[in-house]
Parts: structure tokens; C-alpha cells; sequence
């Protein structure tokens, strides 16, 4: 019995082997028959259209003939009957056209409205006297950014001449949380970081010792003791916020993060250039001049 069970096992492999190359080649000649008949039926079709084709050249050539011989007076293989041209309305032409029209119009009418909304928004838009850069990942700062921007505008002047005295911010939450998460919000903050410091949009930065991983701000701010000494609460190229009025002014419940500081970039040769970098740096200090003042109340030690 025991010798009898390895050909008894190896029987049904063979047959399946054997029934799937058999059902294949079924298949396959089923295939190869299909398209012949495909074939044949088109060529069919081809002899006959060729055929109906010919027999209508010589019924044209017949009819000719006898119409030349006074047999007949008229024939609808040389002279097809033509309908009537149709006579539209206006206002059938009108709908006409829109209806042919319709891409071209719907395109029209979107670069129109695109258009009209860069020109409101160009005749409406308030341009800011001056930008600050908030990197500091503080949800209280954040959530009174208004507050930030009344604050700065009261050391601002009308920069831009439009008899508005106007400032903003612009909120990169930088820390390692928002950096270093992976997904589309940390690329966004990085890519955003990156842009601002390629551009003399914002000279005057705040920031925390959270943000500092990603500023190099040694090179990236100005050293501010040689330009305030008199300041004690200037340390190098910051300006160390928790010890002016700032939280208190802007009525801040949370303490603000650690190492809180507000500084200006240096003028260093990017995207804007250094000129534009230059005009931005000098319009951006005297404000920053007028700010810590505020921030301090004018009180100076006496170095």
C-alpha cells in the first residue's frame, strides 16, 4: 500500500498540467477562429461598400446618358434632391451661437471675473507700513496678533504715503513639534521659514530659544548692544521680552515661551538683494528704536 501512494499522488499533478495546457490551446484556437471571422466580416463589408459604391457610379453614368439623349428629364443620381436651406430667427441664432460658444464663454467669463477680483482687491488692499515675523509657537501671541500689530503701529510712521499708519505680522509657529512632525504642515512651515529669510518682507523678527535650532541667529540678527547699550534688557542681538512690558501691554494670561526675544535681521545678500535689504533694514530700525522704547516706558539705565 505504502508504494502504491507516491503514483497515486502524482496522477492528479500530471492531469492538471495536462488539462491546463489542453483547455489553453482550446482557447487559444477558439482566439485564432474569432478573429478570422473577424477578418472575413470585414473584408465582407469592404467588397460590399466597394460594390454598392460601383453600382452607383454606373446607375450616375446611365442616368447621364439617357438625360443626354432626351430620354429622361430628370435624375436623381446626377441632381440629388438639396433641402431647403432653413431660415433661423434671431433669436434662433442668438441661442445658436451661445450654445456653440459655451467654452469660450465660460472661459471669457472666468478670466473676467479672475480679472475683476485682482482689481478689487488691488483698488482695496491697505498695504502695511511695516511687517513683523512672529516665530515664536505661543497659541496666545498667535490668537492676538491684532493686538501685536496696534502695538507696532504705535512706533510706526506712514511709510508707503497712504495717510494709514498700518502694521502686520506674518505667523511661522516655529518649534520642534511643527518642524519635525513630517506631513504637509511641517514641509509648509519650512518651506514658509525659508521664503521669509530670502525676502526683506519682515526685518523686525520675533522669536524664543524654541526657534533659535532653525536661525542661526547670530549671523541671521544684528548685534543690538553696540546699538543700545543703555538697555539692560538687550542681551547681544536680542531684545529679551519678558523683561519690558510687552505681555503686560498686549494683557497676555500665559506666560510667553522660554528665551522670548524680539530682534532685526541683518542685511545679508538674498532673493531681495542687499539693496532692498538695505532700504528695508533702514526704514525697519528707527521703528524698532520707537518700539523698545514702549516696551520700556523710556526707562534707561545708566549704563
Amino acid at each position: 500500500m505504502s508504494e502504491k501512494t507516491p503514483k497515486d499522488t502524482k496522477k492528479p499533478t500530471v492531469s492538471a498540467f495536462r488539462n491546463a495546457a489542453e483547455l489553453e490551446a482550446k482557447e487559444r484556437r477558439a482566439a485564432e477562429q474569432a478573429e478570422r471571422e473577424r477578418q472575413a466580416a470585414e473584408e465582407e463589408a469592404a467588397y460590399q461598400a466597394r460594390e454598392e459604391y460601383a453600382k452607383g457610379l454606373n446607375e450616375e453614368k446611365v442616368d447621364l446618358i439617357r438625360l443626354k439623349q432626351g430620354v429622361i428629364t430628370d435624375s436623381d443620381k446626377v441632381f440629388p434632391e438639396q433641402e431647403p436651406e432653413k431660415k433661423y430667427t434671431v433669436w434662433q441664432k442668438i441661442s445658436n451661437w451661445f450654445y456653440h460658444s459655451k467654452w469660450w464663454l465660460g472661459i471669457a467669463a472666468f478670466c473676467v471675473v479672475v480679472f475683476g477680483f485682482l482689481l478689487y482687491d488691488s483698488l482695496t488692499r491697505v498695504d502695511p507700513d511695516q511687517r513683523i515675523l512672529i516665530l515664536s509657537n505661543h497659541a496666545e501671541l498667535y490668537a492676538h496678533t491684532d493686538r501685536v500689530h496696534n502695538l507696532l503701529a504705535t512706533a510706526c510712521t506712514d511709510l508707503n504715503g497712504d495717510d494709514k499708519v498700518i502694521a502686520s505680522s506674518i505667523y511661522v509657529p516655529v518649534s520642534k513639534e511643527t518642524m519635525e512632525s513630517g506631513g504637509s504642515y511641517a514641509a509648509s512651515y519650512n518651506s514658509q521659514l525659508l521664503i521669509q529669510f530670502q525676502t526683506a518682507t519682515c526685518m523686525l523678527v520675533i522669536a524664543d530659544d524654541a526657534a533659535n535650532a532653525y536661525l542661526e541667529p547670530e549671523t541671521a540678527f544684528v548685534d543690538l548692544e553696540t546699538v543700545f547699550p543703555e538697555y539692560d534688557c538687550v542681551d547681544g542681538y536680542r531684545i529679551r521680552l519678558d523683561q519690558t512690558k510687552f505681555a503686560e501691554l498686549l494683557e497676555l494670561e500665559t506666560p510667553l515661551n522660554e528665551g522670548c526675544y524680539l530682534a532685526i535681521r541683518a542685511v545679508q545678500n538674498n532673493m531681495s538683494g542687499t539693496e532692498e535689504m538695505q532700504a528695508a533694514y533702514d526704514q525697519a530700525m528707527p521703528i524698532l528704536e520707537a518700539f523698545l522704547e514702549i516696551l520700556t516706558e523710556g526707562a534707561v539705565t545708566d549704563g
